[in-house]
């Protein structure tokens, strides 16, 4: 029997063999071995802390940006009604930005942990369609070589599997570390900081400590009823603790300012931009390996194809090209113009 034979029915068999594997997930155990599983772990564990931290200052911006909201609509009685809404209004736009970031954050790390937990639970199946579609693609190329449409759709479906399978076993795993790596050395220490600062000056944005704040002296009453009614003096009081609560507000705003700017660079960079860069360069470069070791099969079968249409309809091609040039050779052209010239 033919040596060449048995090798190709060993490796059917072999593919066989690996489609029932994959579809089990037997063979993710071997992937993991060999390193994928460490950076499955520490990938969930990078995700897990981040949501964690975003959940942490979703919470305190939440609690600044309500303390904010009721001093937005809370009114001073000095004997009138006095809105002091105006002095935090900027302040509560910095924070509401802020809030709304470390949503945004949040929401799109717990999707790309989602993300990750889908793959694990799909991929094996995609690495199975893939050894099934090589299983029939070197059935039909090696035992039905008359089947060439078939043959080449079976291979440019087993392309595309393979360039699928790569991109959830490897491109997604690296993409969310070489993320983490990133977040690590950049991002992180930026996301630290304005979470830091935000919960160091909950306290200070609260109505408590605004209405400690424009009346120190409230509880130290001299118990006269003229000094009740004493209004101006009042006024001036409460007037001049409210320009020193405005001057306290706008230095803050910039604080505040600067810490929202860090803070949605922080996620934008963290949760968006790192992760799907990563993904782009490590899947282009897959995909171009790819292409570059099915390259000159794809070539090669569509000049197969161009060749047996060729001689389907017209013979060889070698014959089409040089039997015209057989037919009227030169030398004998020239002789019959000289006997006709002769006649004449």
């Amino acid at each position: 029997m033919n040596w060449k034979y048995i090798q190709k029915v060993l490796i059917i068999i072999l593919l066989m063999g690996a489609v029932f594997l994959a579809a089990t997930g037997y063979l993710d155990k071997p992937i993991e071995k060999i390193g994928m599983g460490k950076i499955s772990s520490s990938n969930e564990e990078y995700l897990t802390n981040s949501f964690d931290k975003a959940v942490t200052g979703f919470l305190v911006l939440s609690g600044i940006k309500s303390g904010l909201a009721v001093i937005e609509g809370s009114e001073v009685g000095i004997g009138f009604n006095l809105e002091i809404g105006d002095i935090v209004q900027s302040v509560y736009d910095y924070v509401d930005i802020a809030w709304k970031t470390a949503l945004a954050g949040g929401t799109v790390i717990l999707l790309t942990r989602l993300l990750l937990q889908s793959v694990a639970l799909i991929d094996h199946w995609c690495l199975s369609m893939m050894f099934a579609a090589l299983f029939a693609f070197l059935i039909v190329s090696w035992f039905f070589p008359k089947y060439v449409k078939t043959s080449r759709l079976l291979k440019e479906a087993t392309f595309y599997l393979i360039v699928f399978s790569f991109a959830l076993y490897i491109v997604l795993p690296f993409s969310i570390t070489g993320a983490a790596f990133l977040s690590e050395k950049i991002t992180k220490p930026l996301i630290q900081e304005s979470h830091q600062s935000f919960e160091n000056i909950k306290e200070d944005f609260s109505l408590e400590s605004i209405t400690d704040s424009l009346f120190p002296d409230e509880q130290e009453k001299d118990g006269s009823w003229f000094s009740e009614l004493n209004m101006k003096a009042k006024y001036e009081k409460t007037k001049y603790r409210l320009e020193e609560l405005a001057q306290y507000f706008k230095e803050k705003s910039k604080n505040i300012a600067i810490w929202t700017i860090q803070l949605i660079a922080g996620y934008l960079f963290d949760a968006i931009i790192f992760p799907v860069t990563f993904f782009i360069i490590l899947f282009v470069i897959t995909k171009s390996i790819l292409v570059y070791l099915f390259e000159n099969r794809r070539y090669q079968s569509f000049k197969e194809d161009i060749e047996s249409m060729v001689k389907k309809y017209y013979g060889s091609s070698e014959k089409t090209v040089r039997k015209p040039y057989r037919q009227l050779p030169i030398r004998h052209t020239q002789k019959t113009i000289a006997g006709n010239k002769k006649m004449l």
